[in-house]
């Protein structure tokens, strides 16, 4: 009888250390910090970049201010999948009012210069 009591004991001190070890190594305890810790648009801005990687922080930004989410086109100059999402676009629209360049090298020529912040720019389309 106490062995089956001693047995149970070192049963259950196992499956608490197995289970501690995998929140350790998922990082359970540093990704509930950093959600308890920073806003959604803090994450997605980190995630995402503000005028760098896909222009997360600089297109909501500025998404109410211009109504972006229907009549505008996002240009990036790098390597990153199409910034579309964060306004609800899956594609470019044919017509479209704005022009949001994402990592621009150069400054746009054409349309007038609404917002400018680092690399990024909202230009209004002519």
């Amino acid at each position: 009888m106490i062995y089956f009591f001693n047995k149970n004991k070192n049963s259950n001190f196992f499956k608490f250390i197995l289970i501690l070890l995998v929140l350790i190594f998922s990082d359970f305890f540093l990704n509930s910090y950093t959600i308890l810790k920073h806003t959604f648009s803090e994450r997605m801005t980190k995630a995402y970049g503000y005028c760098g990687k896909q222009g997360y922080g600089f297109i909501e930004k500025n998404k109410k201010k211009y109504d972006l989410v229907k009549n505008s086109k996002i240009i990036n100059n790098h390597d990153y999948p199409y910034s579309g999402w964060m306004i609800r676009q899956i594609r470019d629209p044919s017509i479209y009012k704005y022009i949001i360049y994402i990592n621009s090298k150069r400054i746009p020529t054409k349309g007038k210069i609404l917002e400018q912040e680092y690399n990024c720019y909202i230009v209004l389309n002519d």
